[in-house]
């Protein structure tokens, strides 16, 4: 019979362990590839946290307004690729190819300053009018030009 340390090892480390396979997703579980998505608009704000950084963007569709979040790499990863974690800021146009979140997963993404509702879209490219067409997040679905 275990000792009542034993088993509180035991609960502890079961804890840690599923919250910590919670934490990160793999790219089929979340997004669906089967369709690629381009979007252009204005950036609304800019969030670089780990594990991924969130671009959220108002995008202007047949003149109604949808706020899209942009999934990217985490802000080390950024910096690893010459790029600061200022370069996109509030008000910047910008573009966006990617993937959306899965019909089954969790497909809104709230804005943390103000709540707003976002539909994720994992950004494999990225476009800027200064940069061009860049890799931002790249998961190799291959159906984003640069993304290979």
């Amino acid at each position: 019979m275990r000792s009542c340390a034993a088993c509180v090892l035991t609960l502890s480390t079961a804890l840690v362990l599923n919250n910590s396979g919670m934490a990160h997703h793999s790219f089929a579980g979340e997004f669906d590839n089967s369709m690629v998505v381009n979007v252009a608009g204005v950036v609304v704000s800019v969030e670089m946290v780990n594990p991924h950084s969130w671009i959220y963007l108002d995008v202007t569709i047949n003149g109604t307004v949808e706020r899209y979040a942009l999934e990217g790499p985490g802000p080390l990863q950024i910096q690893r690729r010459g790029i600061a974690l200022d370069y996109i800021k509030a008000g910047d146009p910008l573009g966006a190819c990617g993937y959306l979140a899965r019909s089954d997963a969790t497909t809104i993404k709230r804005e943390p300053g103000t709540g707003a509702p976002a539909r994720k879209l994992q950004a494999a490219v990225l476009s800027t009018p200064d940069r061009g067409s860049f890799v931002w997040n790249n998961y190799r679905q291959g159906r984003c030009g640069l993304d290979n």
